[in-house]
């Protein structure tokens, strides 16, 4: 039986994706940036790319923030809606919602969430034992539960518990009723 190869918990791969890689590397798993976007002009799988002044996207020779889908399997024609793959390690801010210097900020506010008990404090705690500020918690929280979606930020929630108390706490701070399919975590990590 063959040994398995030992990986930190951090992502092997996203740190020398785009590079030749050793024979130490192993399996993997990763998160890229991706953005929705029109062609400028005709591109091909793979094709680096970056934005125009008419904001949008084609060969631009030097300020390529990204690749054309690599896996697309027909090329894709002028006027048409793509998925722009962002070069790995560029990205500035990731929590499902992405920034980056190339690209225009996220309209994506933050929700306020109004909160007057003794659970907020419980929620600050919480929040402060794994590392995350408070209103960053509530607001991923809010994200989870309107759109499905797990919070990811690397490897930092790897390992992480939700305990069985945060949702009857995140209720009585929100005044949101949370229903029992929803009352998991909501933690995710890039493997």
């Amino acid at each position: 039986m063959s040994t398995p190869n030992k990986h930190t918990v951090t992502t092997d791969a996203l740190k020398t994706l785009g590079t030749i890689i050793d024979a130490d590397a192993g399996r993997d798993a990763i998160h890229l940036a991706v953005e929705p976007v029109i062609a400028d002009e005709f591109l091909r799988a793979g094709d680096h790319v970056g934005f125009r002044e008419n904001g949008r996207v084609g060969k631009t020779y030097g300020s390529d923030v990204g690749i054309v889908d690599p896996f697309l399997t027909k090329p894709v024609q002028t006027g048409q809606r793509f998925w722009l793959v962002v070069y790995p390690r560029q990205i500035t801010s990731l929590r499902h919602v992405w920034e980056h210097p190339g690209f225009p900020a996220s309209d994506v506010p933050k929700t306020a969430v109004p909160v007057s008990t003794d659970s907020e404090t419980w929620l600050q705690d919480y929040a402060s034992s794994i590392d995350v500020d408070y209103e960053d918690l509530m607001y991923n929280t809010k994200e989870y539960l309107d759109s499905g979606e797990y919070w990811c930020e690397g490897d930092k929630f790897s390992g992480t518990e939700l305990p069985d108390e945060f949702w009857n706490h995140y209720e009585a701070a929100t005044g949101d009723k949370v229903s029992n399919r929803k009352r998991e975590s909501f933690f995710s990590c890039s493997c």
